[in-house]
């Protein structure tokens, strides 16, 4: 094959595998207001729709690095979301454990998709941080 189709074919492969994998990649916005807007609202505030009825004040998002010394505390609110190794020490989880409804009917989604969600949720949370944080200025 010529160097120049090759180089060509290359470029028309490239630009059709970039937007496919950029859109299996989750989208931590669309993610957030699909599985967790009900309860947090839609900025993150917790002061969604279902707030009102859940038994325990559902917390703002939007200040969880002002209440951990200004650094988002993201190793932490990675293993809440996904809830899976997380213990119950007082009483029931509120939250459902999403590393779980992130695996689908059956167990049938792979482990790297349900990581990926969940980063992408963490990213989503650590945007929305009020003031900024550390790093996000």
């Amino acid at each position: 094959m010529a160097p120049r189709l090759v180089g060509s074919l290359s470029a028309v492969l490239l630009a059709i595998a970039l937007p496919a994998a950029a859109a299996d990649r989750p989208d931590g916005a669309r993610l957030f207001m699909n599985h967790c807007a009900a309860c947090h609202g839609a900025h993150g505030e917790g002061d969604g729709p279902v707030a009102a009825t859940m038994q325990t004040t559902v917390p703002n998002l939007r200040t969880l690095a002002q209440r951990n010394g200004g650094t988002f505390p993201a190793d932490a609110v990675t293993a809440y979301i996904d809830g899976r190794q997380i213990k119950a020490a007082h009483g029931d989880r509120q939250m459902p454990i999403w590393g779980d409804v992130f695996r689908g009917p059956e167990q049938g989604t792979a482990e790297r998709t349900v990581r990926e969600r969940i980063a992408a949720l963490v990213a989503f949370v650590k945007g929305i941080q009020y003031p900024p944080a550390a790093g996000q200025r």
